[in-house]
């Protein structure tokens, strides 16, 4: 019997205002030391060499990477503000909001129960 590799990939999840803001920071950084322009695709100086890109980026079919993250936050200005930031960097069907806004207003039982909710859905 072989011995199977594990996958080396990471993803990350970025949460509440702090996540994402920290998260954006850190993508910007990423596309930076790996040769991939903010909107995803690959810079031409880094088209040789063997760094692995893939354990952080997916490669979509038109050759943007993508990067392996979920984007989540109870209010949408943060989240609005990475997607205007790094506007066709990340798939847009990883990043969530409360489709209300409103966030959980540093009220740890009011997230509870908006979460809460949203779980039983």
């Amino acid at each position: 019997c072989g011995a199977r590799a594990m996958p080396r990939e990471i993803i990350t999840l970025q949460v509440g205002q702090c996540g994402n803001q920290i998260g954006m920071e850190f993508w910007k950084q990423l596309c930076l030391e790996h040769g991939i322009s903010m909107d995803g695709r690959l810079e031409d100086f880094a088209t040789q060499g063997g760094d692995r890109k893939d354990v952080f980026f997916y490669q979509a079919d038109d050759e943007q990477y993508i990067p392996r993250s979920l984007l989540i936050d109870l209010e949408p200005r943060v989240l609005s503000h990475v997607q205007q930031t790094l506007p066709r960097l990340f798939n847009q069907e990883n990043i969530f909001s409360h489709p209300e806004g409103g966030g959980a207003g540093n009220n740890w039982a009011a997230g509870y129960t908006i979460g809460g909710s949203g779980q039983e859905e």
